[in-house]
């Protein structure tokens, strides 16, 4: 089975930078003018649609997130986001490994997540909330936010 072209697409888009979007919009601009199937041309611009929009959704919604998050809070869950441990996030900051716990907890709160009673907070609820929001409502973990589509 061919893979989807949105899925190569969203593999691009993962990687690319500004000169390689520049080259696929050249690309796509070529093939639009090849005697391409219309089909292909077609499923190609639909594609790269929903992609961008669902990125474009993916972005509102980490916005949201974050944007209910002190400064402060947003830099330690950014860090720790990009794999720091709390000690090396807090070295980063200048702040204590105990500040970092504490903003941790406020995200926590602040966004709804709960620890179950004699469970430990794990950060990595938080990231996954923020920045995987339709991952985690698959597996049952947030339905309180939008279902962003990944193809």
């Amino acid at each position: 089975m061919p893979f989807p072209v949105s899925d190569l697409i969203q593999r691009f888009l993962e990687q690319a930078d500004a000169r390689d979007m520049l080259t696929l919009l050249d690309v796509i601009a070529e093939i639009a003018k090849e005697d391409a199937p219309a089909h292909l041309r077609t499923r190609l611009a639909e594609d790269l649609r929903q992609v961008l929009a669902d990125a474009a959704l993916r972005q509102q919604v980490q916005a949201r997130q974050l944007g209910q998050l002190s400064d402060a809070e947003v830099s330690v869950v950014l860090l720790v986001a990009a794999g720091r441990s709390y000690r090396e996030a807090a070295q980063a900051l200048g702040i204590t490994e105990r500040t970092i716990r504490a903003h941790v907890g406020n995200a926590y709160t602040k966004l709804g997540l709960s620890v179950a009673d004699g469970k430990r907070l794990d950060v990595r609820v938080l990231v996954a909330h923020i920045f995987l929001p339709d991952v985690m409502q698959r597996i049952g973990l947030n339905d309180n936010t939008e279902t962003v589509r990944i193809y």
